[in-house]
């Protein structure tokens, strides 16, 4: 187990320059930079716009902008924002806190509803609880997260009036206070269910269809031909062996959260890192944009490994290279 936590990671270092390279080079396709169209001859003096582009190195050759980007992200400065005028790094810790709330209300509305179904559907295949399961996992797979989003803001915000529709804590309470946290999680609530609900349908149907395979294995007649009731069947010998390719998706689970919340974030007007990655690309501020980038990035790399370590410790058998 250690060894192969050592080998992942020495294999995150080249990984990890490659990526540096992929993203700046991305970063720089895009036409025009952080200060394009703010030349505005009646109230901006166009060489204070270029005096700044020269600060900030945004007139260098390509190569050297990488090599002085990738050298002060080694160093641990990922420099300041174009547009807020901070350091990235404040940035990144101000929205983190509500990305991850919203990640955990995810998982937990995806495990609370993807198991339960996911059991149920497999106990009883080809019956109308099952089809009926297998439909609503078409409809959650078929509509786009953005026209769900839109539907339960105008429901659930608009309409019945049960959650806000934008924010992520009421205006006035005092941070560090029990209303403030109440009122965090009260607002992650709608968006979190939303991400959370839409991940269940691809869970519900390979747990189910997992079931129904090892209901049909030997090991499984072998019980049935000891005499074993069909609840110990199910819980102690199939269910244990569907669940384990379940337990090992944990790892993708957070980069899918993180990468689903880029939409949902905005969607909800909800300030997380997803929503500050799109204001850094539409507003070309490359230290943000590439920083995140860059987060989402390592984090990718880090799921990989969470879910072969997961997987190595739930399942003795496999052996994980």
């Amino acid at each position: 187990m250690i060894q192969l936590i050592i080998r992942r990671l020495l294999l995150m270092i080249p990984l990890l320059i490659l990526t540096t390279m992929v993203i700046f080079t991305i970063s720089k396709l895009q036409p025009g930079d952080a200060f394009s169209g703010e030349i505005d001859p009646k109230n901006t003096n166009p060489e204070y716009i270029k005096a700044q582009r020269l600060k900030l190195g945004l007139d260098d050759p390509i190569p050297i902008q990488y090599v002085k980007w990738a050298k002060k992200t080694l160093s641990g400065d990922l420099g300041d924002s174009i547009r807020y005028k901070r350091p990235v790094i404040d940035l990144v810790k101000e929205r983190m806190p509500n990305t991850v709330l919203l990640g955990t209300v995810s998982l937990i509305i995806t495990y609370f509803l993807a198991f339960p179904l996911g059991i149920i559907s497999g106990r009883k295949p080809y019956t109308l609880v099952d089809y009926s399961i297998q439909i609503l996992n078409y409809l959650m797979l078929a509509i786009p997260s953005f026209v769900a989003g839109v539907f339960a803001i105008y429901i659930f915000a608009f309409k019945l009036g049960i959650f806000p529709f934008s924010g992520s804590v009421e205006i006035g309470l005092d941070e560090g206070t029990l209303p403030y946290y109440l009122s965090k999680l009260y607002h992650s609530i709608l968006p979190g269910t939303m991400l959370g609900a839409l991940s269940t349908a691809g869970y519900i149907q390979f747990l189910r269809n997992d079931i129904v395979e090892n209901s049909r294995k030997d090991y499984a007649r072998t019980a049935r031909a000891k005499g074993l009731s069909r609840s110990k069947i199910y819980n102690k010998h199939i269910l244990r062996n569907s669940i384990i390719p379940i337990v090992t998706f944990f790892g993708s689970d957070i980069l899918s959260i993180f990468g689903g919340a880029v939409i949902t974030e905005t969607l909800f007007s909800y300030p997380g890192i997803g929503k500050l990655l799109i204001e850094s690309i539409s507003g070309k501020d490359y230290p943000l944009m590439m920083a995140l980038l860059l987060f989402f990035s390592f984090l990718g790399l880090l799921a990989n490994l969470v879910s072969d370590v997961t997987y190595s410790i739930v399942d003795p058998r496999i052996k994980s290279n």
